[in-house]
């Protein structure tokens, strides 16, 4: 389903209600000749169920024009490939219509504003255009508070499996074990740096990192790496299970690291 088609048809017999069936389904549509042949466009504010167009006697499809060096999937595509149909002809009618007068020569100029609101506007008036935009201000504020909540949920299982690894906290007191957690997570102020996105490394320099949790991550990292769940690059600079990234939310450029002398003497 979708709000754009485009089609080179047969001619449409004169009788045809098919035209009385667009307008009460709120569809616009344009019907018109270029050369010998005929073409039917379609458009709505709303998906447009064009089974409705193929299971009509009155209108044999040739093809759908929906394509062309790729799939077309914006309004704007399918406008421009009409209106390259309509400009390479040598005689063009419109034979029925419910678009305003000019509607292709107005279109184009739209168009070449590159603007979407403006295209909107034009097609469906300003009241669609104000909708489209807040619908689209709200899914974007939901999206980010869905992200922002799947962020804290991963941070927390992180810092819970490297709890789990570290023998210093005590699984058996969790009030206190979220307590530290959210010491730890103020002390390095990283927490601006994990909203980025869970599938995407969170890089903080060295400076960002207390003596102390240096330690423990790079003990950590000999730990796993011994125990071939992980080399030291992907744990320090991955992303995958096992990782500094899903440990503690963060991750560091391995040779940053690895060139410190604390590195080198925690090595030996």
């Amino acid at each position: 389903m979708k709000n754009a088609c485009f089609f080179q048809i047969q001619q449409i017999p004169d009788s045809s209600s098919i035209f009385d069936q667009f307008n009460q389904q709120n569809i616009y549509f344009s019907y018109f000749q270029v050369d010998q042949n005929y073409y039917l466009f379609l458009y709505a504010q709303q998906s447009i169920d064009i089974n409705l167009l193929y299971q009509s006697v009155a209108v044999d499809v040739i093809q759908e024009l929906d394509s062309k060096q790729r799939k077309i999937r914006s309004l704007r595509g399918f406008f421009l490939y009409a209106l390259e149909i309509i400009e390479n002809g040598k005689d063009y009618e419109i034979l029925e219509t419910n678009l305003q007068p000019f509607f292709w020569r107005k279109v184009k100029n739209i168009i070449r504003q590159n603007k979407k609101a403006a295209l909107q506007e034009f097609l469906f008036g300003s009241q669609a255009t104000e909708i489209q935009n807040d619908l689209k201000d709200k899914i974007e504020s939901l999206e980010n508070q869905v992200n922002s909540l799947q962020q804290k949920v991963i941070q927390l299982e992180a810092k819970l499996m490297t709890v789990k690894q570290n023998s210093k906290y005590a699984l058996s007191e969790p009030l206190q074990l979220l307590e530290s957690l959210k010491t730890i997570q103020q002390k390095n102020n990283i927490s601006s740096n994990q909203e980025k996105g869970q599938n995407q490394p969170n890089f903080i320099t060295l400076g960002k990192i207390s003596e102390e949790d240096k330690i423990e991550i790079i003990k950590l990292g000999f730990q796993l790496q011994n125990e071939g769940k992980i080399s030291l690059k992907k744990y320090y600079e991955g992303t995958e299970p096992n990782s500094l990234f899903q440990l503690k939310g963060y991750s560091i450029k391995y040779e940053s690291i690895r060139r410190t002398t604390l590195y080198q003497s925690l090595k030996e």
